[in-house]
């Protein structure tokens, strides 16, 4: 696995499989994420990152969180609703009742580490045929 890392304030991420990149993933910077202003730039942030060049599954590991504020949690919401998939992973227990009650859990999966977290996020990114079951065709 190879991958392109890029930096931004508050975020950084990583195409995973550099020739043809499936997953996204992204970890933070910034142990803390409070207030309106720090929101904004992080939601920003985010929105940057969909477009047609990258792919549209994200993995977004918490392992460097330690706060993140009600504002910011709302535009993780809005960003995992206008993408195709969004996995969560290392999350603390303080952070995933937050993640809760603003509906996170609704329009994510979390994983338990990131490891699982990408794993999950190929398999939807590019389904294989044995996801799937093949039902025999029948003549009328």
């Amino acid at each position: 696995m190879s991958a392109t890392s890029i930096t931004q304030s508050h975020i950084a991420y990583e195409l995973i499989d550099d020739t043809h990149p499936e997953v996204v993933v992204i970890e933070f910077l910034s142990r803390e994420i409070v207030g309106t202003e720090a929101a904004h730039e992080f939601g920003e942030q985010l929105d940057s990152l969909i477009s047609a060049a990258t792919p549209r599954t994200f993995v977004i590991d918490f392992a460097n969180v330690r706060a993140i504020g009600s504002s910011a949690f709302a535009e993780l919401v809005s960003f995992a609703r206008r993408v195709r998939r969004l996995s969560v992973c290392n999350m603390r227990n303080n952070l995933r009742l937050g993640a809760s009650v603003i509906g996170l859990e609704d329009c994510a999966e979390f994983a338990v580490d990131r490891a699982a977290a990408i794993d999950s996020a190929r398999r939807v990114a590019s389904p294989n045929d044995q996801d799937t079951v093949d039902f025999p065709v029948l003549n009328d």
